[in-house]
């Protein structure tokens, strides 16, 4: 049944509320019923449009607040993945850019370090590194999947009390948890791949005037006993160092 309104001092009023008003609030106030509602008219009237100028302020705060929000996980997430294969400026650029260009710059430097990988190792090597990181990801991801979805199997007929089939919302919440799956692998492959270095050791060679050099004394003419200390200075037996046969 649709609720009635009555016009009071350019106030639509509800009618219970005006009875409410009427016969239970104003009596033993010594409130006139006419003064009561043109003050109250006045009231509404005068802050009105100041209420209304406050909340469209405070909506575009909060957006504003929300957009920061959301910018700013955004650009910790961006930078967790493209760790240090974009410097800082090319971080700043690439968030400003276009979803086209953002693709594309991304794209352009993960072949460039797919390219720097193959000079390295050779394109055999590298595309058996990406392989093994590869199944290494879904592994782990795969264990953390099946756990979570045994999780859901333990809680998922607590929904059966909301009046919700229970095979329905598991399938429901198993299809979700697979979507995420599959984003998940993507991102840790890329996050690797993209900041994945191969740095060039150089080879030491030995040298020669770093060697050890023995401490030989002029011995000549001294007969050196098998179990004496050797003369090179080791600290071992003769028989077991310079005299070993």
């Amino acid at each position: 049944m649709k609720e009635k309104y009555i016009k009071i001092n350019n106030l639509s009023i509800s009618k219970k509320l005006l009875n409410f008003v009427n016969k239970e609030l104003i009596p033993g106030t010594k409130i006139k019923k006419e003064n009561f509602w043109k003050g109250f008219s006045n009231i509404v009237h005068q802050l009105a449009p100041k209420n209304k100028e406050l909340l469209e302020k405070r909506e575009k705060l909060q957006k504003k607040i929300d957009n920061w929000h959301k910018n700013n996980e955004f650009n910790k997430q961006l930078k967790s993945i493209l760790g240090k294969s974009f410097n800082e400026n090319e971080i700043e650029i690439l968030i400003q850019s276009k979803n086209d260009e953002f693709k594309e710059k991304i794209e352009k430097k993960f072949i460039e370090k797919r390219n720097e990988r193959i000079k390295y190792l050779g394109e055999d090597q590298s595309q058996e590194i990406e392989k093994r990181i590869l199944l290494q990801t879904i592994d782990l991801n795969w264990k953390s999947h099946i756990q979570y979805l045994e999780n859901l199997r333990q809680v998922v007929s607590l929904r059966g009390y909301a009046q919700r089939d229970p095979l329905v919302e598991y399938k429901k919440e198993a299809f979700n948890l697979f979507e995420n799956l599959l984003n998940k692998l993507k991102t840790d492959l890329v996050t690797i791949l993209i900041n994945l270095a191969v740095v060039e050791k150089p080879v030491q060679k030995p040298d020669e005037k770093n060697k050890p050099i023995k401490n030989i004394p002029n011995l000549a003419g001294k007969k050196m006993r098998r179990n004496e200390p050797c003369f090179c200075g080791s600290g071992k037996k003769y028989k077991y160092c310079c005299g070993a046969l």
